[in-house]
């Protein structure tokens, strides 16, 4: 039987552990790609190159399901103490990453008619505040990109979602960015896995392209 292949683009401690336990137990061979490596496959999805490279590796794995595409860098600094290659960086990370997967994600897809893309945004996507003007460019970039891609490939069988997730999922990360981050008002990680893994299943004829999820009571 053919592996079904499950890509977590941009994986890490927390949530990127929940998604990879989640869909294993449904039965995906998860392959989850990071620039920093450990412990997941070492690939930089901002460079076209190495993310053709990897996607044509995959090929000899299985057939590809989908892709979470959770690449970013948290960035949060005023505007004037800003520069242009941190700027650049944001961008990279976050949209330059997403186009670059997706450029090798929707052929695949395309060619077998099926498969999910899910590209997680966060409450910048949608407001920027002070000090993120680098951070949530790129969230509304990605949120633009994400839309584009919805509207021209959901005709090929494939479900895109762009998510917003709007609180802190809780993580040991999470407790060393935020001083104030309190647990009761984060998201399990476990939990928002679940929201994803149902994405994973929704029927064409009802499927969702942009979800907004929150946290309880989340103070930013």
């Amino acid at each position: 039987m053919t592996e079904k292949i499950i890509v977590l683009a941009g994986s890490g401690a927390g949530f990127g552990e929940a998604l990879q336990q989640r869909f294993k137990e449904g039965g995906y061979h998860v392959v989850a790609a990071s620039r920093q490596g450990a412990g997941h496959q070492h690939v930089d999805l901002s460079d076209p190159v190495a993310t053709q490279n990897f996607f044509t590796e995959l090929d000899q794995q299985g057939q590809l399901a989908g892709v979470i595409h959770n690449a970013m860098q948290f960035h949060r600094q005023p505007f004037l103490e800003s520069d242009a290659d941190t700027f650049q960086a944001v961008w990279r990370s976050m949209v330059l990453t997403a186009f670059n997967v997706a450029q090798q994600a929707i052929p695949r897809l395309r060619a077998q008619g099926s498969g999910t893309l899910i590209f997680s945004g966060a409450s910048g996507s949608l407001r920027a505040g002070p000090e993120f003007s680098a951070f949530s460019s790129a969230k509304f970039a990605l949120r633009g990109l994400v839309q584009a891609l919805e509207r021209e490939h959901s005709a090929d069988g494939i479900h895109i979602v762009h998510t917003i997730i709007d609180g802190l999922i809780w993580s040991e990360k999470t407790q060393q960015r935020f001083s104030g981050a309190q647990e009761p008002k984060a998201m399990a990680p476990q939990d928002l896995a679940e929201v994803y893994w149902q994405l994973f299943q929704q029927a064409r004829s009802t499927w969702t392209h942009e979800l907004d999820i929150r946290a309880p009571r989340h103070h930013l």
